[in-house]
């Protein structure tokens, strides 16, 4: 049942992403040259490959806790947070949401999902990076109710 439920929610957090489909390589809109696999048409991307000589950033696992401690207590609002940190490193680091390759997500709540949905429309509209999402007991901090860590790859 805990299976059907989670593979349901990433179902409908793909759908809602738009990440459905056979991806076989990346747009030439994009300014990213990673490329992009999904052999089966399943739910999200089943990989991107890295090409050679590419600069490759990873991102720890971010979270809304404020430096003085605080943390906005509903998932919204965290979502919104945690997704801002990741664009706002990869700003930094010369690159953006298209050079992503991999995002790993963990959460407290299955029902906070929606919360997810929604920040990522937000940041990462069409994201195209192969992801994981993992339901744990518990954070970083009792109040921590999700943290995204990300890896990004762009070619020089």
């Amino acid at each position: 049942m805990i299976v059907r439920t989670v593979l349901s929610l990433l179902s409908a957090l793909a759908i809602s992403a738009g990440l459905t489909g056979n991806v076989v390589a990346q747009s030439t809109e994009s300014a990213s040259t990673n490329i992009l696999r999904n052999p089966t048409g399943g739910y999200t991307q089943r990989s991107v490959e890295i090409p050679p000589g590419s600069r490759i950033l990873f991102i720890s696992g971010q979270t809304a806790t404020a430096a003085n401690g605080e943390t906005p207590p509903d998932a919204e609002t965290q979502a919104d947070i945690v997704y801002a940190k990741v664009g706002q490193t990869l700003r930094e680091a010369g690159m953006d949401w298209s050079d992503v390759v991999k995002t790993n997500l963990y959460m407290v709540n299955p029902s906070d999902i929606g919360a997810i949905i929604k920040a990522g429309a937000k940041h990462n509209p069409g994201g195209t990076q192969a992801g994981t999402l993992v339901y744990v007991k518990a954070l970083a901090y009792p109040d921590v109710l999700l943290e995204l860590e990300a890896v990004a790859a762009k070619k020089e």
